[in-house]
């Protein structure tokens, strides 16, 4: 991840991974998809910002935006429930 103006800011994987085991770099871009349509509930929440570069660039997401998308995806009746997994012993 990379901190610009105090922000945090990571690549889906990253945004990902530090949200938890159960989020994945899919979920991420999926969140930012839907906040582009104005329809969607979470429209304008996760805005994604693409910098070009070698091949395809690189599409960066702001952490505690994502956190919040998250919160407000986990907290609906609708949707699954948040899964905490733990290492088998």
């Amino acid at each position: 991840m990379i901190s610009l103006a105090g922000h945090h800011y990571g690549t889906a994987a990253q945004i990902a991974h530090a949200l938890g085991s159960d989020i994945t770099a899919a979920r991420v871009r999926d969140w930012a998809r839907r906040s582009r349509h104005t329809g969607d509930r979470l429209h304008g929440l996760l805005p994604a910002h693409h910098l070009p570069g070698q091949g395809r660039g690189t599409t960066w997401y702001r952490y505690d935006q994502a956190a919040h998308v998250e919160m407000l995806t986990r907290t609906t009746s609708r949707g699954r429930t948040r899964v905490e997994l733990t290492a088998a012993a």
